[in-house]
């Protein structure tokens, strides 16, 4: 049995969907655990959204647990110490002057089509890039999307491979034949892939087009063409270093709202969760291989690899 880690990777910087905007009512506080820290997300009482460490700095009372809102304040249930939305002490009942050096880490957050994205890194940086946006998503003709939620027992590394991962389309999810790239160039934080494949269908093979832009580890927006014109956006956030939360958004054009679309908008949607859940034995017990034997056809993971350094601070000798 191996003692070391499976993977040598700290949590990547960068943009991290946490919630859902609908999720926290006025005045609500909500424990969470993610970036491998304890956090709390509340809204204030004039429904403002915040996320913060859940560690009071005073003494380390844990705001999620019989924690308050107060106005535009949050309140410490040990000595009810108050921290406004920035982290700063806002008010101690009992003392003649604010501790001023105290404060609650905050973490930038935004909203994107109902979505809490909340910029994370290690040393507290702030945000040094933006996501991409999803213009399907804000097109009538587009379809609310299917969410669907998965919790796997891997790291963000591993997961984001398999878009260079031309072979795995085969040996795992049973593709009649491997990805063909046309594209796969790195503009800073993103990668922009464009691709042919041959997808199963109940009726046999497909020929489609799959293009993908990748911000970062945490914001992916993927096109498919096939008998179907679908948009599918992928979040992440991890939980820790080895586990992390996957969330499929997936849209498809139906302007009529044509029940034959619906029937294989739902048939896609339920291709391609099932696909995942094809990788996820794969991920959970799988090593990192910092040297892989790579072959002619595996696509072009050793790219992939050399784009992904930039969002570790550490320096990391073995990736």
């Amino acid at each position: 049995m191996m003692n070391k880690k499976r993977f040598p990777f700290p949590i990547p910087f960068g943009w991290y969907h946490v919630a859902f905007e609908d999720e926290l009512r006025n005045g609500e506080i909500r424990p969470l655990r993610y970036f491998g820290r304890d956090l709390v997300m509340w809204r204030s009482d004039s429904g403002e959204l915040h996320l913060q460490d859940a560690y009071c700095p005073h003494l380390g009372a844990n705001f999620g647990v019989l924690g308050k809102v107060i106005g535009e304040n949050i309140q410490c249930p040990f000595h009810h110490w108050q921290f406004d939305g920035d982290g700063n002490v806002a008010e101690i009942p009992y003392a003649k002057r604010k501790n001023t050096s105290a404060c609650v880490r905050t973490y930038p957050i935004q909203i994107k089509y109902g979505l809490v994205i909340a910029w994370y890194h290690p040393n507290g940086d702030a945000p040094s890039f933006e996501v991409s946006d999803v213009p399907q998503f804000e097109d009538p003709a587009f379809v609310t999307p299917i969410v669907t939620r998965h919790e796997i027992s891997t790291c963000l590394q591993e997961m984001g491979e398999n878009t260079a991962d031309s072979a795995h389309f085969v040996s795992v999810h049973q593709h009649p034949g491997p990805a063909e790239y046309d594209r796969f160039e790195f503009d800073g934080p993103r990668i922009i892939m464009e691709s042919r494949q041959t997808f199963p269908s109940s009726g046999g093979p497909i020929e489609g087009y799959l293009n993908s832009s990748n911000t970062g580890f945490g914001w992916a927006v993927v096109d498919y063409k096939t008998l179907v014109q679908v948009c599918m956006l992928t979040t992440n956030v991890p939980i820790d270093e080895e586990h992390v939360v996957q969330y499929f958004h997936v849209s498809y054009r139906n302007p009529e709202r044509d029940e034959k679309i619906d029937r294989m908008g739902a048939a896609f949607n339920k291709e391609v969760n099932r696909q995942l859940t094809d990788d996820i034995p794969m991920w959970e017990n799988k090593i990192y291989r910092p040297q892989p034997n790579l072959c002619d056809g595996d696509g072009p993971i050793a790219k992939y690899r050399k784009w992904a350094r930039q969002f570790y601070v550490e320096t990391l000798e073995e990736i």
